[in-house]
């Protein structure tokens, strides 16, 4: 998502491993909607306001892809979306959760490179990643890592791999009924949705839900730290943690726990589901705490609990 914890996940990447008139379109599935135009006339305007060149635009079903990159990356980029989204609904919509895609295409900015994407975003963090998920505006803006001529340069598919699916889960999570882009979504509970999907490849072996060891490497390294975890109840009510060198992988790595366990154990999946659609629109660490208390019950006992499924996570083969 959008902020400045991108440089802290660049960290964590390495040590892992048009406006309409003026634009040109490349093959897609349908023309554009009302609402495709509206979007592409405003990240054409903005494109032009930032120097860029006319972008180039591709539909497919339920994504719009917009940008400078070139015609395959681009098209690579929508397709990865549509296959992300046939296997995201269906996961979610089984295990209970008011699952679907929206009426309207959503839309994904791809751009040529690093440049492109500061002249448009201006996003130091995203530019340490990759790219970003813009709750505000509802998108997905990426760009193509190859470019770069630093040291995560040598892993350019697998971060560009990487990006794209992690903040394809916040833009599927915030607009196909699993959370709510106007209520105030703790970012442990956003970053623990992503992270326990963002193994998902289109090709690849890793299902939703697969224990995600890169982020659990960092419950390891903290436990010889000074701060070998972060209470429950201090990750739900701010996200401060997630803004602090010393803590956010800790807290990353924390959310992944946190999802994991209350989606993967049966008993709590349904509390889950009445916390994630009650989620309060009011911003303070009262309403947070007070709504956890009351769907998900006592926080010392979801910290106890917590605690206990990372120790099995950690131990599994």
């Amino acid at each position: 998502m959008k902020s400045a914890r991108g440089l802290n996940r660049r960290a964590w990447l390495w040590s892992a491993g048009c406006v309409l008139g003026s634009g040109t379109w490349s093959r897609g599935d349908d023309k554009p909607t009302p609402s495709d135009r509206a979007q592409i006339d405003e990240i054409g305007e903005r494109a032009r306001k930032a120097g860029l060149k006319p972008f180039r635009t591709s539909l497919s079903p339920h994504f719009l892809a917009i940008g400078d990159a070139p015609d395959p990356f681009r098209e690579s980029a929508l397709a990865v979306c549509e296959s992300f989204a046939k296997v995201f609904v269906p996961y979610f919509h089984d295990r209970g959760f008011d699952a679907a895609m929206p009426h309207e295409r959503l839309a994904v900015v791809v751009l040529r490179d690093a440049d492109s994407y500061r002249a448009l975003a201006a996003d130091e963090a995203g530019a340490a990643v990759g790219g970003h998920y813009d709750l505000d505006a509802n998108r997905l803006v990426i760009f193509d890592f190859r470019g770069r001529r630093d040291q995560l340069a040598t892993n350019a598919e697998r971060v560009n791999s990487f990006t794209l699916v992690h903040e394809s889960a916040h833009l599927l999570s915030y607009n196909c009924g699993i959370l709510n882009r106007r209520a105030d979504t703790p970012v442990c509970v956003s970053e623990g949705l992503a992270t326990y999907i963002e193994l998902w490849r289109p090709r690849g072996r890793d299902k939703f839900g697969a224990t995600n060891r890169p982020r659990l490497k960092a419950l390891m390294e903290a436990g010889s730290g000074d701060q070998a975890w972060i209470p429950a109840a201090d990750l739900i009510a701010s996200d401060k943690v997630f803004d602090a060198d010393a803590t956010v992988q800790l807290a990353y790595a924390e959310s992944w726990v946190l999802i994991h366990m209350l989606i993967k154990t049966a008993a709590r999946l349904p509390a889950l589901r009445a916390y994630l659609k009650g989620m309060p629109a009011e911003t303070s660490e009262a309403k947070r705490l007070g709504h956890a208390e009351k769907t998900l019950g006592s926080l010392s006992d979801l910290d106890r609990d917590l605690k206990r499924h990372a120790r099995h996570e950690l131990a599994s083969p």
